[in-house]
């Protein structure tokens, strides 16, 4: 038998130490032992202290990874929407690069706008025309024909108005002597009173008359009771203790007359002969109350719903 030399010998062990070196690391969770030189000569643990594998049982599941977002829709070519979002992109890349055919692609889009639009208020005469509630000509006319009737009855129902202000309460204007728009002011005070046959009274927060009212009172603190800041101020006055400040300053016999109607109106003071007549633009106008319900998702029941409530108002 042939003797092994001391290079063969030590080649076989240095080959057998590597397996067992490698058979160490494979079963040693801390690495291998070589690996580990700082803990020194007391390298040895024992198997009790060794961490615990995980238990594949109670291991959490892998996470589901969640569905992709459904791809959004794209807009309908064409549409509002699509027109709205694409023309002002369509309009700057004609206006940045102005070939042919970025030119030509906005005036397109532009084109299919305008005719949409021509679509859309074609219809709306159709629909109107067909449907009395949606004719603002019935509310209150518009053609020359009829709108001088229209507003002649509106003159009518303000001078009935005037009439019954006239017999129920008073006017009382407030003037200071010294006030260079007084003057003018009391004169269309006198105008009204003329023409409908108010009581006036004239009240002088100075003390001092003027020849336009050579009948007059000093204020007795009701300018500060109704917290009045300049003159001339006209009040309607409508016993036993009710006061409406018309207007504080100069105003035109007509505009004050309208004021007055106003002011009463506000105040419900007319029976509702004269205020249908008073309001004669409210003419089949939805009230606040009239939308407050019966909107819904469906269009149709809406619809249904404010022709309902228009419905005898005209």
């Amino acid at each position: 038998m042939k003797r092994k030399t001391p290079l063969v010998m030590l080649l076989a062990a240095s080959a057998a130490f590597g397996a067992f070196a490698q058979e160490q690391a494979a079963e040693e969770p801390h690495g291998r032992f070589l690996e580990r030189k700082a803990e020194g000569w007391f390298w040895y643990r024992d198997p009790k202290d060794a961490p615990k594998p995980p238990n594949k049982a109670s291991a959490p599941a892998p996470a589901i990874s969640p569905a992709p977002a459904p791809a959004k829709k794209e807009d309908e070519p064409f549409s509002v929407k699509w027109l709205r979002d694409a023309m002002p992109r369509l309009m700057e890349r004609a206006i940045d690069n102005p070939t042919k055919e970025n030119v030509e692609a906005y005036l397109y889009a532009q084109r299919v706008a305008m005719d949409k639009s021509q679509i859309y208020a074609e219809k709306v005469r159709s629909v109107v025309i067909n449907d009395p509630y949606l004719d603002e000509n019935n509310r209150v006319p518009l053609s020359t024909y009829a709108k001088p009737s229209f507003l002649r009855g509106v003159e009518d129902g303000q001078d009935d108005a005037l009439k019954h202000l006239a017999g129920i309460g008073g006017i009382w204007v407030f003037f200071d002597s010294k006030c260079s728009f007084c003057k003018t002011q009391i004169y269309s005070v006198q105008e009204t009173v003329k023409k409908y046959g108010f009581n006036v009274k004239y009240i002088s927060t100075d003390g001092k008359g003027m020849p336009e009212t050579p009948k007059f009172v000093k204020d007795n603190g009701h300018a500060k009771l109704l917290n009045l800041k300049l003159t001339p101020t006209t009040v309607l006055v409508v016993p036993p203790n009710n006061y409406y400040v018309v207007s504080q300053g100069m105003m035109a016999q007509s505009q004050l007359e309208q004021r007055l109607v106003l002011a009463a109106d506000t105040a419900n003071l007319f029976p509702e002969t004269i205020a249908k007549k008073v309001r004669a633009y409210d003419r089949g106008v939805l009230k606040p109350d009239d939308v407050k319900q019966g909107a819904s998702g469906d269009p149709a029941d809406w619809v249904k719903y404010l022709k309902d409530r228009l419905q005898g108002r005209y």
